[in-house]
């Protein structure tokens, strides 16, 4: 049976989230106060979402997370601590999500791969690369 949902942890801590399956109905995957608000939607032929908007409020975060939608191959993602070593890491399939909460990561596309990669915004062209090897090498 596939886990709806794993936390990969560091430390104790959850860096990102792998959501594989999804449960009936509208369910929220991460806390009310993070940065990306995601739920998983599952619902049978014919459901109406109503029709609705948001209305307009200032928001402001004050980190960035990431959101690897695997639409087509498999791919690896890599966790490091803030030392830049390589803590763990988990594999993504089509149909997978990965949410990085946390920290810094590394992608590796282990087949020819399709991704949608969604962050918050507005974008900033603030990455910074850590100085190691190839974490599969």
């Amino acid at each position: 049976m596939v886990k709806p949902m794993e936390k990969i942890l560091h430390q104790g801590k959850v860096v990102a989230l792998k959501i594989s399956a999804m449960a009936e109905g509208s369910v929220p995957v991460t806390e009310p106060g993070g940065a990306l608000q995601i739920l998983t939607l599952k619902y049978a032929k014919g459901r109406l979402a109503a029709p609705h908007y948001h209305i307009p409020h200032q928001r402001e975060t004050g980190g960035l997370q990431e959101c690897f939608i695997v639409i087509r191959g498999r791919i690896r993602v890599f966790f490091f601590d803030d030392q830049g070593e390589s803590v763990t890491h988990a594999d993504f399939a089509a149909g997978e999500t990965c949410l990085v909460l946390d920290g810094p990561h590394a992608i590796r596309f282990l087949e020819d791969s399709e991704v949608l990669e969604v962050k918050n915004g507005p974008f900033f062209d603030d990455k910074r690369f850590l100085s190691i090897t190839d974490p599969l090498e």
